[in-house]
């Protein structure tokens, strides 16, 4: 998933109300960028310069659905925005809104939230969803979360430069499924434009979309998301030693893992600790459940803490089949 490394910036609440006034759509926001020229707030050091991701507060982490039409078309793009930053909520500190501006500073989308607000996965502040909204590819774009202390606020600031559609690529990825995925997500001479883009789905060779698509349900989920159950589909039967079903994977809607299955062979049935995980569905067709990842899984593929999600704090997820030789597909299902 796309990440930014945010700025941040300290000034006293009551004056940025007093300069900004409560924001809805089309309004005008003072950028912080600006208001440190000016003298109105301060700069906070967030060296070291090189900050890694999965450290609290260094990245803000987005997914962009849409933009398809790009500069092929005269008709305006427009998209759905998920942002997703590990800032924690507290009632002594807490994210008090999310804004996110166009090339003027006018207000595209706006959330606000108090401190009871917050994820079940260590306490984050929700996902910011803003959909439908009209974003030009060629345009720069500021996301703003204020973080209320008191009557202080923080504001971490991101620039979302020309924004394209989101893909499944390296970023993130556990390096043995970058492994995996060295052709497709990486890219080499045959493939000079590496990743799965936000279609529903995508192909290694010319096939068509009757055996190569996303199908899947969630049959079952603890209300904490402490297990969780996505039963999907086979796209095709295993079809030769280097053409068979291999990677199943859920994910957030940024790209967080949430759980995966990665079949080792053709005809492997894929048993863990005497559970099936690939088993026939009432028409005899081959499913895969995926459930949420294991401790196991996050040692071999060595996923930072950060990089797992939640499912009960996903308003919906996204899913990837792969056939590791034609095809990965993607889909979504809604959870809220």
């Amino acid at each position: 998933m796309p990440t930014i490394k945010t700025e941040v910036f300290e000034i006293d609440r009551r004056y940025l109300l007093k300069l900004t006034g409560t924001m809805g759509i089309g309004a005008t926001f003072v950028s912080p960028t600006d208001l440190f020229a000016e003298g109105a707030c301060e700069k906070v050091d967030t060296t070291p310069p090189n900050v890694k991701p999965e450290q609290a507060g260094a990245t803000l982490q987005f997914w962009i659905d849409g933009l398809h039409f790009g500069p092929r078309s005269t008709l305006k793009s427009r998209a759905n925005v998920t942002l997703f930053m590990n800032l924690k909520q507290s009632t002594a500190s807490y994210v008090e809104s999310v804004v996110l501006l166009d090339p003027q500073n006018f207000v595209v989308g706006a959330r606000y939230f108090d401190a009871s607000m917050k994820m079940m996965d260590r306490n984050f502040v929700p996902y910011v969803r803003f959909e439908n909204v009209e974003l030009d590819h060629a345009a720069t774009y500021t996301c703003i979360y204020s973080v209320r202390t008191g009557s202080n606020l923080k504001l971490y600031t991101a620039k979302i430069e020309k924004p394209q559609i989101s893909t499944l690529n390296t970023t993130f990825l556990p390096q043995t499924m970058r492994n995996d995925f060295q052709t497709f997500l990486v890219g080499n001479i045959a493939n000079k434009t590496p990743g799965l883009i936000t279609t529903p789905f995508q192909y290694y060779t010319a096939n068509g979309l009757s055996l190569h698509c996303a199908r899947g349900r969630v049959t079952d989920m603890a209300s904490d998301g402490s297990s969780f159950n996505v039963n999907i589909d086979f796209m095709h039967a295993d079809a030769g030693t280097n053409h068979y079903m291999r990677y199943f994977i859920v994910m957030d809607p940024v790209g967080r893992l949430l759980g995966f299955v990665k079949r080792a062979k053709k005809d492997d049935p894929y048993v863990v600790d005497g559970v099936a995980k690939v088993v026939p569905d009432a028409n005899g067709d081959l499913t895969c459940n995926v459930g949420r990842i294991t401790e196991n899984q996050r040692v071999d593929f060595n996923v930072p803490d950060l990089q797992i999600g939640n499912i009960a704090d996903c308003p919906y997820v996204q899913f990837y089949t792969e056939d590791s030789y034609d095809a990965i597909a993607r889909n979504m299902i809604r959870l809220r």
